[in-house]
């Protein structure tokens, strides 16, 4: 996750050290974290049907969720593994009967539960519920204005249940964000969704890439090809500094693509020069790139441990039949701690690199068939990744951005 508002808001900042500090010990949360973030899709099933679902959810539960007495003890045995955060997700987890029962669980241990939801069926008494149970976040998807999102994500009135549903948690002092998900069919949405959702005081917008998982494998002819996700990227990047300059208490992130990073690099450049380059660029190296396997791990419904929510094709393990201590010795791991010196093709070659780390190896997978081959949805071109190519040579950003 790139935290943009905050790299903008140090780009801005003069030589404010406190302002550095502050952004860096942001990023350095979860690389220096003793056990890494878990995702966990604690149901297969959801009463929505979007189709960049990346479990590929059905409408009914699988005979194969991990009972409640297994899923008490995979957080059981997370606790002892040092593990402190986390986020639990689905399907669509409210559908699980026994949720607050490990959300309970989950409190009682120590560790901070975040919910990743469609949002619908919160209202007062659940966001209520979700509070008293220690829940810290509340995430929802939304990915377009009311008919297209309701019609493209399987539910009639599904877009004005998903405000309620995070106006119910403002209401109530949870933290709350919205989730879009960019394809060619919806990136002209985007600002309208961000409207909405600063409408029910929302403190996170977080702008996703798509990602070639699940349901999300029939998508590829849909995804933005690098150059218009450049567009929309500098699009965003400029919303972003606007809402900072009016005061606009969202947050914006994006996910899902790492080289989002060293183009940010380029634009602070262009529009603050080259001293606030340099302290975004420090932001970036703290943040460390993709660290999926290392810093995140998933758990499915099954309880199989994956490197990454997206990542179902590998497997490192499965909850509750082994131990976490036991699935982290996964020889993976240590690959992909090591993922910058096997890189292949562009990403082997690019000089952002410790920036990146090849972003997702899900869609190298998806479309090279190669682990370590190279991420075919970079934004960077050839010359801006060369290492032989100096910052005065590398392609310059259109006058109107630099102004």
């Amino acid at each position: 996750m790139l935290m943009l508002t905050d790299m903008l808001e140090v780009a801005r900042g003069g030589e404010s050290q406190a302002a550095l500090g502050k952004g860096l010990a942001r990023q350095r949360f979860s690389q220096e974290a003793a056990a890494p973030v878990v995702v966990w899709n604690v149901c297969k099933h959801c009463n929505m049907t979007c189709p960049h679902c990346y479990v590929a959810a059905g409408p009914r539960p699988s005979p194969s969720d991990l009972t409640t007495e297994q899923a008490l003890a995979v957080l059981d045995d997370l606790a002892r593994s040092g593990v402190r955060v986390v986020i639990f997700s689905g399907g669509e987890p409210l559908l699980r009967a026994d949720l607050f029962a490990l959300l309970a669980r989950a409190r009682s241990l120590g560790i901070a539960p975040q919910l990743s939801t469609n949002g619908v069926l919160i209202d007062e008494a659940v966001a209520i519920r979700l509070r008293d149970h220690g829940v810290g976040y509340v995430g929802v998807s939304i990915d377009g204005r009311p008919e297209w999102n309701d019609g493209y994500r399987g539910m009639d009135g599904g877009h004005a249940a998903a405000l309620a549903g995070l106006a119910a948690c403002h209401a109530v002092g949870l933290r709350t964000g919205v989730r879009i998900t960019l394809t060619r069919k919806n990136v002209d949405q985007l600002e309208d969704v961000l409207a909405a959702s600063e409408g029910v005081g929302v403190g996170r917008f977080y702008v996703s890439h798509l990602v070639y998982a699940g349901r999300g494998l029939r998508l590829v002819g849909d995804d933005l090809t690098p150059t218009e996700t450049r567009a929309a990227l500098t699009r965003l990047f400029e919303i972003a500094e606007r809402k900072l300059d009016a005061g606009s208490k969202v947050r914006v992130v994006t996910g899902s693509n790492d080289s989002d990073g060293p183009l940010l690099l380029g634009w602070v450049a262009a529009r603050h020069g080259e001293a606030a380059r340099a302290r975004v660029e420090r932001l970036l190296v703290a943040r460390g790139g993709n660290t999926a396997g290392e810093k995140m791990i998933d758990i499915d419904h099954r309880g199989e441990v994956h490197p990454d929510q997206f990542w179902r094709g590998a497997t490192l393990g499965k909850l509750p039949e082994q131990s976490l201590a036991e699935v982290l010795r996964h020889p993976l791991r240590a690959e992909l701690a090591t993922r910058a010196e096997r890189l292949e093709g562009r990403c082997g070659r690019c000089k952002f690199v410790a920036l990146c780390r090849g972003s997702h190896r899900e869609r190298a997978l998806a479309v090279h068939g190669r682990m370590w081959a190279e991420d075919p949805a970079c934004v960077m071109t050839d010359a801006e990744i060369d290492p032989l190519t100096t910052r005065e040579e590398a392609p310059r950003w259109p006058a109107s951005l630099s102004s």
